[in-house]
């Protein structure tokens, strides 16, 4: 079947089409802190019926719960590299367009595993080849190892060699390793935009899809360190070579208590790629500013209500001062400034709810400014499209918060997420349409809009010239 050996997968009927399945295929090994070894061969046919054990991982920690579905099988170190394809026809000669998928979680959880990330019925319904892929996360990913003979980035690169798996394999399939789109959600999003960002994947993809992914987290040295400084704080280890032989459970408390000890200093998600002057020479935004991605159409989106996910909007609304001054401590602003943001949040949502505007102002700090940011790095050097995804869930607190468009994507209303979206015909015609534009997208490099600054708001199914423009503009220096 591939390259590598033979594999023994599964078939479905999916809406009248053949889907063959082939799940828990090894795309590399790795040493712990080590750049991963790609996997070349097996002996015999490989049985790919059954899903690999996820990368290590918290089970039930402070991310647990906030959405459906989240993930408590086996884990392993040593086997969790691997990845699962779904094509409508295995057979060589064809030749559909591919899509390789990167699972979110903070960069510490989360797997190609979940049945809301099965992709058959993306493959039956647009007729392409889904991929999705597992990758090392936490500590064991993104910790910066460097000073003890590892490396910075293990995540990263073993994204990079999934893709070269890809590009190796995927004919056998009946995909287009010339027709490779890299996408992904939150963490899986970001992980996108760093191969975006990165010469070691330059050419295994020629189109990428980011849904909320682009933040200014990436570490630079500096802060790596101190992630690495307080993870060994946490083992009472004063020698960074004595994490080899760390037990896995251990290390994971240690990274979950260092994440708390941390965020005053290096901020949310400290477990994210690192500039290292290797496979990432540059964080995503002066990487792209730089051409780094030049030539290659990306779709960077988010929700409407990104963080309304992580706020408690219960309580009581603050009084406006209070709102003005929480905002001018998060952004470095003066009080006139503060209050003139605010006041064009006030205009821009139509109501003086002082929660409600928070949660406007500190999505967008956190998930539409950067989003922004990226799209204009990138325009000068390559097509660049715009969208929102507005669908609530049926939560009004929570509105189209981080991790809604999910079940979409796929179109697997599966695990409580039909009742976390309030499953209906409109739902289903806007997965339908996220589906249409991605497959699209993977085929011609164009999702059916223009390009940016024009927005697809997916839930209205119309195309908007930038509407949180004034929002944004309020909150630049």
């Amino acid at each position: 079947m591939t390259t590598a050996g033979r594999l023994a997968g599964t078939t479905e009927n999916v809406y009248g089409v053949t889907v063959h399945t082939f799940k828990g295929v090894p795309y590399a090994s790795a040493t712990r802190f080590q750049a991963p070894t790609a996997v070349t061969s097996w002996t015999g046919t490989r049985d790919a019926t059954r899903f690999s054990p996820a990368a290590p991982q918290p089970i039930g920690g402070p991310l647990d719960g906030l959405v459906p579905g989240s993930y408590s099988g086996p884990i392993d170190e040593h086997d969790c590299l691997t990845l699962n394809v779904w094509t409508p026809d295995p057979s060589a000669g064809s030749s559909r367009p591919v899509l390789v998928w990167f699972p979110g979680g903070a960069f510490t959880t989360g797997t190609a595993s979940q049945p809301v990330y099965d992709g058959a019925r993306f493959s039956a319904e647009q007729d392409v080849v889904i991929v999705t892929c597992n990758y090392r996360l936490g500590a064991l990913g993104f910790l910066d190892t460097r000073t003890a003979g590892g490396v910075a980035n293990c995540g990263l690169r073993d994204a990079v060699a999934a893709l070269e798996w890809v590009r190796d394999n995927i004919a056998a399939f009946g995909g287009d390793a010339a027709r490779v789109t890299a996408f992904g959600e939150s963490a899986g999003g970001g992980m996108v935009l760093h191969l975006c960002a990165s010469p070691r994947a330059r050419g295994l993809f020629r189109s990428a899809i980011v849904q909320s992914g682009a933040t200014f987290n990436t570490l630079d040295e500096t802060r790596a360190a101190l992630v690495l400084d307080t993870v060994l704080a946490e083992l009472r280890l004063s020698d960074a070579k004595l994490l080899a032989d760390v037990p896995v459970a251990d290390l994971l408390r240690a990274q979950g208590t260092a994440a708390g000890a941390l965020l005053a200093t290096v901020g949310m998600m400290p477990f994210h790629p690192t500039v290292d002057g290797d496979v990432l020479p540059a964080a995503p935004v002066d990487a792209l500013a730089a051409g780094a991605a030049a030539g290659i159409p990306i779709v960077i989106g988010t929700t409407t209500d990104e963080m309304r996910l992580f706020l408690d909007l219960s309580g009581p609304p603050p009084p406006r001062d209070k709102l003005c001054s929480r905002v001018g401590r998060m952004i470095g602003a003066d009080a006139e400034r503060a209050d003139g943001i605010v006041s064009t949040y006030e205009a821009a949502l139509a109501t003086t709810d002082a929660n409600e505007i928070w949660a406007a102002i500190f999505s967008d700090i956190q998930m539409q400014v950067p989003a922004d940011a990226m799209r204009n790095a990138h325009h000068a050097h390559g097509p660049t499209y715009s969208y929102l995804f507005g669908r609530p869930a049926v939560n009004p607190l929570l509105g189209a918060c981080h991790g809604i468009d999910i079940p979409f994507t796929f179109g697997n209303f599966v695990d409580g997420w039909a009742d976390f979206i309030g499953l209906d015909a409109r739902a289903e015609a806007t997965g339908r349409a996220v589906r249409d534009a991605w497959a699209a997208f993977a085929r011609t490099g164009n999702p059916g809009w223009p390009e940016s600054p024009a927005t697809m708001a997916f839930g209205r199914d119309t195309v908007d010239d930038d509407p949180l423009r004034a929002r944004l503009s309020s909150l630049a220096k």
